[in-house]
């Protein structure tokens, strides 16, 4: 029934009253109102200055701008997570062989464009910068073409150097250090070499001759891969850098490649040992040797389980031999040619006294036809005769040159082991058993040491020894080559992007949607004032109730009344029973506005704001 009486109460009828208790009643309610006007113009504080916030609120409050709020907020949160990710996962560019030339640096980028590298100059510096994901694969690729050719080092580089206060020993250093490398750049050119470092120890010289230290040289070379440096290209270094050098010789030139290996030749190595052709041509023989037994006996044991070793002892020792032979067939000598030859001289005796005439040459000798020359008297002369004969015979001869071969094989030492073969699991009916030692026999042995001696060319006579014997090898040690999960790229670029979506999910969630439901949310129905009149009979609606009512956070009056405060009352239960007609109910709301004027005032105030 209250309930039933509470729903006609209308604002309304407070006008429409005819008699003098409704005057007094709305003289009440005026003088009520005034009041608490008065007081709430007393208690006010001066009006806020404006917010600069002002128009972007009043924006904000229209219904288009409500209405597509929650479109801008979701496409203002996919736009951030699309520029935190790509700030997250933005590759990290790391500068490529840094010193290249500008001819390099075009050669360079132009080839990493080309093979996808994504390269970008730093504006900064210039330099050619690669992702830092795909840094040793970029400069991997620049190595197989062959990039950089040339670096702006050696004599060039004094020009950056030139200094008023430099010493002369700190002249002297970079001047050494600029024919250092002027000399690797040079080296270099040989198509067969990598890369060279070349050091020179030049000590001061004296003003005496005979006092002058000759300076010395060291170069290391790296040939590229499958090159060797040749003794011709070595012995060409050598020259190169002894010529470079003013008092250097080429025995104080020494040539080491990477591996660390002397590969010149000196005449002292000579003398105490095998040169280095004669150690290259024994390890090429042994490698052959050991390549022979591996091939015969790895169909047999399998490649991984047999290992050779061949020594051989090679004699480099030249003989040269010559010998000539005469009459060998024993015939006797046989005339060939003969020569015989006579001189005779006729001389004049000294006589008569010595003086002018005794010296007078004799009288001409005179010519007559009928008788024959005449001369000087045969008187005092002297005759000498001298007979001479040449003999040539043939003679049976033959002449020898004989060079013995150097490298010959003086002994040969071979050493076979092979690995033991698996143990036995089952036996011959197929059923599984205990693992039992399954060694080759001897017989087995004996014919893989005939094989080894048949493929080597066993020689009882030089004393060659050949060995095969059977062992267990060992398990091989797998080194783990993999990266750590927390070191790999790829995981942490993962767990990276995970998170972000994690926190993209949770910003969403507690951020953008409660702004979109809170736009998207119906408004709540308006409250009826009859109802919340009746509710007023039961108690008295505290501060946050009423806030609560303004904002529609009351969904029923049940609710309502559950949370007003038991109030003594002078109006009955029956009084609103039986208010039935409009007089009585009129009569009623005089009564309760003349009992608590001040709570009508304040319901009929909050019903006013809320319209």
């Amino acid at each position: 029934m209250a309930t039933a009486t509470a729903a006609t109460f209308q604002p309304n009828n407070f006008a429409g009253a005819p008699n003098a208790a409704g005057n007094a009643t709305g003289g009440a309610l005026a003088t009520a109102g005034t009041g608490t006007a008065l007081v709430g113009a007393e208690g006010a504080t001066p009006p806020a200055p404006p917010s600069i916030f002002a128009p972007v609120q009043q924006m904000l409050q229209q219904p288009g701008v409500k209405k597509a709020m929650p479109f801008i907020l979701m496409g203002l949160a996919v736009l951030l997570f699309v520029l935190t990710y790509l700030t997250m996962n933005a590759p990290n560019y790391r500068p490529i062989m840094p010193g290249m030339n500008e001819a390099d640096q075009q050669t360079a980028f132009e080839a990493l464009k080309q093979a996808d590298f994504k390269p970008v100059l730093d504006s900064a510096n210039g330099q050619i910068t690669v992702p830092s994901t795909r840094y040793h694969e970029a400069r991997i690729f620049l190595a197989s073409k062959g990039l950089p050719k040339t670096s702006n080092t050696g004599i060039d580089s004094l020009k950056d150097q030139s200094a008023m206060t430099t010493s002369q020993f700190m002249e002297q250093v970079r001047y050494t250090a600029a024919m250092e490398q002027e000399l690797a750049r040079t080296i270099t050119q040989i198509d067969s070499i990598q890369s060279a470092r070349v050091h020179l120890a030049m000590p001061k010289q004296s003003v005496f001759v005979r006092d002058r230290t000759p300076p010395k040289a060291s170069v290391v070379v790296t040939p590229f891969p499958g090159r060797y440096v040749s003794p011709t290209q070595v012995q060409a270094l050598i020259h190169l850098v002894s010529s470079s050098v003013p008092l250097m010789t080429t025995e104080n030139v020494t040539v080491v490649d990477n591996q660390g290996k002397l590969i010149t030749d000196t005449t002292a190595e000579a003398a105490l040992g095998l040169t280095s052709a004669q150690t290259q041509h024994k390890q090429k023989l042994e490698d052959v040797y050991r390549q022979r037994v591996s091939q015969i006996l790895a169909p047999i044991v399998g490649d991984a389980n047999v290992r050779s070793q061949v020594n051989m002892s090679l004699d480099f020792t030249q003989t040269e031999t010559t010998t000539e032979d005469f009459d060998n067939r024993k015939e006797g000598p046989k005339t060939r040619s003969e020569a015989l030859s006579e001189d005779k001289n006729t001389l004049k005796d000294a006589s008569g006294i010595p003086g002018a005439l005794s010296n007078t040459p004799p009288a001409a000798p005179t010519a007559n036809t009928n008788t024959t020359a005449t001369g000087p008297s045969a008187t005092g002369e002297k005759n000498t005769i001298a007979s001479r004969s040449t003999r040539n015979f043939e003679l049976d001869r033959s002449v020898r040159h004989v060079k013995a071969a150097s490298g010959t094989v003086e002994r040969l030492s071979v050493a076979v082991v092979i690995n033991e073969r698996a143990p036995l699991t089952k036996n011959e009916k197929g059923e599984t058993m205990d693992p039992k030692p399954n060694p080759y026999t001897e017989e087995e042995i004996t014919r893989m040491q005939s094989l080894v001696r048949g493929v080597v060319g066993f020689n009882e006579a030089r004393g060659d020894v050949v060995t095969v014997v059977q062992a267990k090898f060992e398990p091989e040690q797998i080194i783990d080559m993999s990266v750590p999960w927390y070191k790999d790229e790829t995981v942490v670029n993962n767990l990276k992007t995970a998170l972000l979506g994690l926190l993209f999910v949770a910003f969403i969630m507690m951020v953008i949607r409660p702004a979109v439901m809170h736009f998207i949310a119906p408004e709540p129905p308006p409250v009826d004032p009859a109802l919340l009149a009746g509710s007023l009979a039961d108690g008295e609606l505290s501060e946050a109730d009423k806030q609560a009512l303004q904002d529609g956070g009351v969904e029923s009056m049940e609710e309502l009344k559950a949370k007003m405060m038991p109030k003594k009352s002078n109006i009955s239960p029956e009084m609103l029973d039986t208010a039935n007609t409009y007089d009585d109910k009129v009569a009623l709301v005089r009564i309760i506005v003349a009992d608590d004027a001040a709570r009508v005032a304040s319901v009929l105030k909050n019903m006013i704001k809320a319209g």
